[in-house]
């Protein structure tokens, strides 16, 4: 079969691309359409960098800009120019197409294809309100600006774009049921719920230590993902945390690191509990996981890849009771939530979590099996054959 695989942008390797990463493992010579690449960012994955120097990635005029490393750090500023590129790449005479997205892998041009399915982390979220007030808050000054000025029209080039692909007969898929009823709402469209795959095994077979006296945050570093709550929850209680990841966007990590330096000035006796690790290996992952007291999840996610490895791992976490959230973490199971997505409302669910002293490790990965990577492989392969 000839298969084509698109993505938004591959600029960092997170959740989103763990999907066309497992695409490329099971259609190995499948071709891959994007905005732009960064190979450097992918050198851990085999599939996509195999795909790379077969010269099996194809991507917009968009790479012309993000060839020069320099620009890298602009990434996010070309927010209203990926929609308009994508419109000029064309996947065409392909027995099925496989788009994972959650902004402008829609807008590409499909010609006589004869499956196409449409993988939707969320609909974009700056152009459908799906962003909070503090979300808001925390974009600089250029954001701002200037994202107001392209939403209208760039939330008409969506919504035609999802009217195009409707008209294709696209199979819809959404990562969580959260996102189901988000596409519905925004997007007027039914779909079917496969959630993300997840290598489950070697979180599976990790033997849980414990002992440690640190909380753990762990991924990808974003404004939505609320990373400052957990900071100064754990400093407010005088807890370690180790935060684990990098962020696309230097200016997110800056302010981050600023927050917890202001505090430390106010406070010295609060120094040293706040550690950044940026990104870590497998093995200084797996070490984190095994020695962690818990995972701290402040965010409002549409699904979440690393909390699964962690309740995997047999690790319980304290989430933000909202999101992709509400259908893993089970109150006092394997984990406690906390309502309000607020430093106190965090406090208080740290505090609540501390009182549970019996967590059962084995209950706590059983919670994470129906969210495997054998479990996706086998829906995607019986909306593909169908």
């Amino acid at each position: 079969m000839k298969v084509a695989i698109v993505h938004d942008y591959l600029f960092q390797f997170g959740g989103a691309e763990k999907v066309v990463e497992a695409w490329l493992d099971m259609y190995p010579q499948a071709e891959i359409y994007t905005s732009f690449f960064v190979p450097e960012k992918f050198n851990t994955s085999e599939s996509i960098t195999k795909a790379y120097t077969e010269n099996r990635i194809y991507t917009s005029i968009a790479q012309c800009i993000f060839s020069f490393r320099f620009m890298h750090r602009f990434q996010k500023h070309f927010f209203w120019l990926y929609p308009l590129v994508m419109r000029l790449v064309k996947v065409q005479g392909c027995d099925i197409v496989l788009t994972s997205s959650t902004d402008c892998g829609k807008q590409i041009q499909l010609k006589n294809n004869k499956k196409i399915i449409h993988y939707c982390h969320s609909p974009t979220r700056y152009l459908h309100g799906l962003t909070t007030e503090a979300d808001h808050n925390s974009l600089n000054t250029i954001y701002k600006i200037f994202i107001p000025l392209f939403i209208p029209f760039l939330r008409w080039l969506d919504l035609r774009a999802v009217k195009n692909l409707n008209a294709l007969e696209t199979v819809w898929l959404a990562n969580s049921e959260f996102i189901k009823t988000t596409i519905k709402q925004v997007y007027l469209t039914d779909s079917t719920v496969v959630y993300p795959p997840i290598e489950l095994d070697k979180f599976l077979n990790l033997k849980r230590t414990g002992g440690g006296d640190f909380y753990l945050c762990h991924g990808r570093i974003s404004f939505h993902k609320r990373i400052d709550l957990a900071i100064v929850a754990c400093l407010e209680l005088g807890k370690k945390l180790k935060i684990s990841g990098t962020a696309g966007f230097q200016k997110q990590m800056d302010d981050l690191v600023k927050l917890v330096t202001d505090y430390e000035k106010k406070h010295p006796e609060k120094k040293g509990l706040i550690e950044f690790l940026g990104r870590t290996s497998d093995e200084q992952y797996f070490d984190l996981i095994n020695h962690c007291k818990g995972f701290l999840f402040p965010g409002k996610e549409d699904f979440g890849i690393a909390p699964i490895e962690i309740l995997a791992a047999g690790v319980p976490v304290i989430a933000y009771q909202s999101g992709g959230a509400l259908e893993y973490v089970k109150e006092s199971l394997n984990g406690v939530f906390f309502p309000d997505q607020t430093v106190d409302s965090l406090i208080m669910g740290i505090q609540r979590f501390e009182q549970v002293t019996n967590w059962n490790t084995e209950q706590i990965r059983e919670s994470s099996l129906p969210f495997s990577l054998a479990v996706f492989r086998q829906k995607i392969t019986q909306f593909a054959n169908n």
